[in-house]
């Protein structure tokens, strides 16, 4: 112990203890000086540095080459260790204990070979849980990543590193553990899926509900992106859901009223189709293909799911039942215009006039009423004159 706290290394090679030790005063042979030194190494007394590499545990295979070999020997570093404490094993053993629920005997090498173990299991399981945290862009990745940097330590260390860990840090190495047990039982697909709604729910969900004036939830959303943004995302998961339904059931509220708008209006349009003179002279066979462009867009019920933000019977979204309702005229128009065709004999023209086009500007006085009227009328009244049928748009 004296010649280390001086830091003489060439004083504590297997040389020149062989030498000290077997001469006068002590007379010990090698093969007695090595039992010495191999029951002191059991001990966790000394350590053996051989090759540069430095050995702490007896369990290592590689440690027992300078006690069996007389040219490892002789090379070889033996430096005295201070012994660890029983106070310090025991609270290692029962920190080793609550850690995986198994006994370990109260010896530092027997503690650190089974903490090594565990540490090697432990990162073949947390190897995938990184993999889906980066997949996903989870904000815990620095917790996965730091308890994987603390099991590669263990596996690295020496035995009194491990039986330290244990001992001091027991509770935090468990902590760490549990945490990422949790996050790997998360990242299953009930999981994933719950994720990916408040995603959509705080980010594309709640741009349209911006959009059409819902400023209500605005603390809401913010309260989910919160929470999406933290480490601790996994300890709030009731949190999250709540949040996200309560933003995703606005959207699936407006959603309906504007489908079941849509389908309102659009139904009364077939109905007014269908109640015109010409339409019972339209073929059976040719009615569904004209309604076609009417009916397409008037569907019965809504059918949202947890994916996509429109309907899976007609997929409209919120902006396409808005462009549909504002086409509804020209449609109606073009399905008139249709029927017409279909109804008039091939040997009488069918002429289309726009009203609109006889109207341009704005109309402030009555004669200027009149006027556009007549030029309506002349044009109504030359067209008849030419035998052609006259459809009004």
């Amino acid at each position: 112990m004296g010649e280390h706290g001086y830091g003489n290394k060439e004083s504590r090679t297997g040389k020149a203890l062989e030498k000290k030790f077997g001469g006068i005063g002590y007379g010990w042979d090698r093969d007695m000086l090595r039992l010495i030194l191999a029951v002191l190494f059991r001990a966790g007394s000394i350590e053996i540095t051989q090759g540069g590499e430095k050995f702490d545990s007896y369990q290592e295979p590689r440690s027992r080459a300078p006690l069996v070999n007389n040219t490892a020997f002789k090379s070889a570093l033996f430096t005295p260790v201070k012994p660890i404490d029983l106070a310090t094993l025991k609270r290692a053993v029962e920190s080793y204990e609550d850690l995986t629920g198994d006994t370990v005997d109260m010896d530092k090498a027997t503690i650190a070979d089974a903490l090594k173990k565990f540490a090697a299991e432990e990162i073949k399981r947390e190897l995938p849980i990184e993999a889906q945290v980066k997949a996903h862009r989870l904000p815990v990745l620095n917790t996965v990543e730091e308890y994987k940097d603390t099991l590669t330590s263990i596996e690295t260390g020496t035995a009194d590193d491990c039986v330290t860990i244990l001992a001091g840090g027991g509770t935090s190495l468990k902590a760490a553990h549990d945490q990422v047990r949790k996050i790997a039982d998360c990242l299953d697909e009930k999981g994933l899926l719950v994720l990916r709604n408040a995603r959509r729910a705080a980010g594309e969900v709640w741009s349209i509900l911006e959009a059409q004036g819902h400023t209500v939830l605005q603390p809401r959303v913010e309260t989910l992106r919160e929470l999406l943004s933290t480490e601790s995302l996994f300890d709030s998961l009731s949190c999250i859901k709540t949040a996200t339904q309560e933003i995703l059931g606005a959207f699936r509220t407006l959603y309906e009223a504007r489908h079941a708008d849509r389908t309102e209006q659009f139904g009364a349009a077939i109905e007014k189709v269908k109640g015109r003179e010409e339409w019972t002279a339209v073929p059976e066979t040719m009615r569904v293909p004209v309604l076609g462009p009417l009916q397409s867009r008037c569907c019965s019920e809504p059918h949202l799911t947890d994916g996509p933000l429109s309907c899976k019977t007609c997929g409209a979204t919120l902006g396409q039942m808005e462009s549909d309702v504002a086409a509804l005229g020209g449609l109606f128009v073009q399905v008139v215009a249709q029927i017409q065709k279909l109804v008039t004999p091939p040997d009488v023209k069918l002429k289309r006039v726009r009203v609109a086009e006889f109207f341009t500007g704005s109309l402030e006085t009555e004669d200027q009423v009149k006027q556009a009227v007549g030029r309506l009328q002349d044009h109504l009244l030359t067209l008849l004159s030419e035998g052609v049928k006259i459809v009004l748009e």
